[in-house]
């Protein structure tokens, strides 16, 4: 990012607003969790601030994508639904490994 404006690159504002709506969604899984007694508050912390992070990421990694190819809406197209496939892809696998992990204990 350079010094010499105060704007933010599209990958930069996309990871954001996605880490905000990765943040808000997790918040209102985690806390019926927390709630219910299942987990203890800096568990539900350490959850939200990590999906988050993935949000975040998935987000910033789609816009950078996009703008690579900007100037070509099919390639653009099939690489935003791609990505967003392939982070679905992800996500569900990491969620299936904690899932077995906390069934395993």
């Amino acid at each position: 990012m350079s010094n010499s404006r105060d704007a933010l690159s599209p990958v930069n504002r996309a990871m954001i607003a996605g880490a905000l709506v990765g943040a808000t969604s997790s918040c209102l899984a985690q806390w019926k969790t927390y709630q219910s007694g299942e987990q203890s508050l800096n568990q539900t912390a350490v959850n939200v601030a990590r999906d988050a992070t993935k949000a975040g990421l998935i987000s910033g990694g789609v816009m950078a994508v996009a703008n690579a190819s900007a100037g070509r809406p099919l390639l653009t197209m099939l690489a935003i639904v791609s990505a967003g496939v392939a982070g679905m892809y992800l996500l569900d696998e990491v969620q299936n490994k904690r899932d077995d992990h906390d069934t395993a204990e």
